[in-house]
């Protein structure tokens, strides 16, 4: 039985081999139709009703926030102040120093008398009052000193000369000077009197208290 089965088989192979040539050959002429099939989606499960005993969402209170005002300083334009150069500040000026007489001229008693009279001659009232000693310029203040001499050259016209005759040691151990002094009035008698020099600390000599100095008419 098996045979007549396998003999079946071969002679229908056989016979449908020209076919399948056929068919083939007839399908080369003709578009192959591609059938797409899509796939249906699934219908979505319902969803279960939300539980009627869920819990409330809880409400956050959060506090409001205090808006403060920024303030925005504009800045505004300030003029350029020129620069000033530093001044120096000026030192207050010192006063010139007292003109007493040099050096060279208090060194010794008779040129310290030269140098008197020709302050004298000049009407250096000041110059004069400096070459007296400390002590007479403390008792006998510059405008009375002044006043002496103006005094005194209102009856004679003031002094125009002297000449030194001789020195010599005074009773005070001073040193005095002889002097005879010539005035501008003619008719006014030359007077001869002792002009006195102290020596001072340090050396120098200052002119003293003498019949040298014309008299305090006020003191008669």
């Amino acid at each position: 039985m098996r045979k007549w089965f396998v003999l079946a088989g071969m002679a229908c192979m056989v016979i449908a081999e020209p076919c399948f040539a056929e068919s083939a050959d007839a399908d080369d002429d003709e578009y192959e139709e591609v059938v797409v099939r899509r796939k249906k989606k699934r219908p979505a499960k319902p969803e279960a009703p939300a539980s009627t005993t869920a819990t409330p969402p809880t409400s956050i209170v959060v506090p409001a926030a205090v808006v403060v005002p920024t303030v925005v300083a504009i800045p505004q334009a300030v003029p350029a102040t020129p620069a000033v150069p530093a001044v120096e500040e000026e030192k207050p000026e010192e006063p010139p120093p007292p003109p007493e007489p040099p050096a060279a001229d208090a060194a010794e008693p008779r040129r310290l008398v030269r140098y008197f009279c020709k302050a004298w001659k000049d009407k250096d009232y000041e110059r004069m009052w400096w070459a007296m000693s400390p002590q007479y310029r403390k008792k006998t203040p510059l405008k009375k000193f002044k006043k002496l001499f103006t005094s005194d050259s209102e009856m004679n016209g003031g002094l125009i000369d002297e000449n030194i005759i001789e020195t010599a040691k005074t009773k005070d151990g001073n040193e005095g000077v002889q002097v005879e002094l010539i005035f501008k009035f003619p008719k006014v008698q030359h007077r001869f009197v002792m002009a006195v020099a102290e020596r001072q600390a340090g050396g120098a000599f200052r002119m003293v208290d003498s019949p040298f100095i014309p008299l305090d008419l006020d003191d008669l």
